[in-house]
């Protein structure tokens, strides 16, 4: 290798491909456009949504909840698409619905709820934990620029409305996970 510097044709290519490739990582890490309407966790008892639901609401429909699995969430058991046991885990803001996230229970020490006969996806779309990732609608995005690995899950895909952002979440193709969070102050 020679200690003369890279003749101008070569520093030329060298920036063009750079800025190509930052300009493809600006456009992978873009969101898609937001849908133009809520995306709700619905079921025929109840439609969870995160910029209107309360506290009194849910618990009118659903009862009582088991405190897991931290301090602030409330944890019922319903039924998945094929009768599965899910878990579906509820925050609150000011007794106002903050989050709500429906998923299969990965750990041992989750608890052994009795399902209702609650049976909840993403609306618009029908969205479902056990859904295959490629059926979700183009309003979803893949999340880049995430680790490699998002806990016990492998891909994340997002999905923003007004006042709120849905995400499917899932492992080998499969939705395991799907969970709404209000943007509000």
């Amino acid at each position: 290798m020679s200690d003369q510097p890279p003749d101008f044709a070569m520093q030329r290519a060298v920036e063009i491909l750079a800025s190509i490739y930052e300009r493809n990582q600006k456009l992978q890490n873009a969101p898609p456009p937001p849908a133009d309407k809520p995306i709700l966790m619905f079921s025929e008892k109840l439609a969870l949504d995160v910029n209107a639901t309360s506290r009194k609401d849910v618990e009118k429909q659903l009862g009582i909840a088991f405190k897991y699995p931290a301090p602030g969430w409330h944890t019922y058991g319903v039924r998945g698409r094929d009768g599965e046991r899910l878990l579906l885990s509820l925050f609150y803001s000011k007794q106002q619905l903050a989050s709500a996230e429906l998923y299969l229970p990965k750990v041992d020490r989750a608890p052994k709820l009795e399902p209702q006969d609650a049976h909840f996806r993403f609306v618009p779309g029908e969205i479902e934990v056990g859904m295959q990732i490629t059926a979700l609608p183009e309003h979803f995005g893949r999340m880049a620029g995430m680790p490699t690995r998002l806990g016990p899950y492998e891909e994340m895909f997002e999905a923003r409305f007004p006042g709120g952002a849905a995400y499917a979440i899932g492992n080998a193709g499969i939705i395991e996970r799907l969970a709404l969070y209000t943007l509000r102050d």
